[in-house]
């Protein structure tokens, strides 16, 4: 009668049509399958959102079992309490879409306590999101330029994905002025950076632009492998001295250390795409849109059973 497993991973409504609000004199389980049971309610009905009477923030999540009839209202031949009054808080967060189920995580990360988030989001729409277990991603990026292009093509792009489980991101950003002061001493005869749209400066450090193709590319080259070979085929030769920003390496040096799990990343020597290492999913340095969202799909493939759309 009832296909849905209550313990499932982050249950979410895949329309919030499906759920349905209703005003009740009473929360206890007991009174809930009582009053749902036989009532008739709209045919995309799947679940009520039970909200007592005089105070509407306290709430339960009810599932309706229906006969399978056509017809625009039939009565629910059972009913049952998904998550109990104790269980269920209630946000109110206008800049949620509750189509989206990282949406949905962001406000179940406010009620950590709870194991069933019930949301009224834009729109004055209500849905939920039921044993929440998002999806973590860590984007590991470097900057300048600033903010990080990848970071927010991530969240441009889990603003409006609803094809995609709910993810919770966390960035992982490295500055590569750090990397230039932990190698020690300042380059004495300047620093050459791949181009400058990057914006980097150094106080007291002559910085000239590869892109630019100077006369002179200085002692140190701030760079990863693409840059060394812009650098060759230009110059005819190495670097005397390069310090490597490249996301690979950095993550390689890092090792189990950074603890990331999986992680989304960007390499120059991609042209289009992306390539899968493991937990990694690296796209190219110009990344569109398109090839992150590939890239978080991907991602959270990984994850078996990581969302129970209904």
């Amino acid at each position: 009668m009832f296909e849905l497993d209550p313990a499932a991973p982050n249950v979410m409504p895949a329309r919030y049509r499906q759920v349905s609000v209703a005003s009740v004199p009473s929360l206890s389980p007991d009174d809930l399958v009582a009053r749902f049971t036989g009532r008739e309610a709209y045919h995309r009905t799947r679940f009520v959102i039970a909200r007592l009477d005089g105070d509407p923030e306290r709430c339960a999540l009810v599932e309706l079992a229906r006969d399978g009839s056509d017809d625009l209202f039939s009565e629910a031949v059972a009913a049952r309490v998904l998550a109990t009054a104790a269980e269920c808080a209630y946000v109110r967060d206008d800049s949620l879409d509750l189509g989206v189920g990282s949406h949905l995580a962001r406000a179940a990360a406010q009620r950590p306590d709870h194991r069933c988030v019930v949301v009224e989001g834009r729109y004055r729409h209500v849905s939920f999101l039921l044993n929440a277990d998002p999806v973590r991603v860590t984007v590991m990026d470097v900057v300048p330029p600033e903010p990080s292009k990848l970071a927010d093509q991530v969240a441009r792009v889990l603003d409006s994905a609803e094809d995609l489980p709910p993810i919770s991101v966390s960035e992982w950003i490295v500055d590569s002025r750090s990397l230039v002061a932990e190698a020690g001493s300042q380059p004495s005869e300047g620093l050459i950076v791949p181009c400058r749209g990057g914006g980097i400066e150094l106080e007291g450090v002559s910085v000239s632009h590869l892109d630019e193709r100077p006369s002179f590319a200085g002692s140190t080259l701030l760079g990863c492998e693409r840059s060394q070979q812009i650098h060759r085929w230009f110059y005819g030769t190495d670097a005397p001295r390069t310090i490597d920003w490249c996301p690979r390496r950095l993550m390689d040096a890092a090792g189990d250390a950074a603890g990331a799990g999986l992680v989304l990343s960007r390499c120059c020597m991609l042209d289009e795409g992306m390539e899968r290492h493991g937990d990694t999913v690296m796209v190219p340095w110009g990344a569109t849109l398109e090839e992150v969202r590939t890239a978080l799909h991907t991602l959270a493939g990984t994850e078996d059973g990581a969302w129970t759309p209904t």
